[in-house]
């Protein structure tokens, strides 16, 4: 299971600020805005999910947060 935050359709509007991204509307001047603040363009067909994670819980590391943060009773 994985989540898509940012589509490869959003690609053509997406920014890079560093430590985040933004997806800003077609119209306006948002784009040249945020590029002269020293945003950069992500490439094209960029996406961003959680299927491209360098690392991923283990079954154990996810109970273990399971029953920190939502059920102590919680196990398989």
């Amino acid at each position: 299971m994985h989540e898509e935050m940012i589509t490869t359709s959003d690609a053509f509007t997406t920014v890079d600020c560093g430590e985040y991204y933004a997806i800003l509307p077609v119209h306006g001047d948002y784009i040249e805005r945020y590029l002269e603040m020293g945003a950069k363009m992500v490439e094209t067909g960029f996406s961003y999910n959680s299927g491209q994670n360098k690392y991923f819980l283990t079954v154990d590391e996810m109970r273990i947060l399971i029953q920190a943060h939502v059920d102590p009773s919680f196990s398989v």
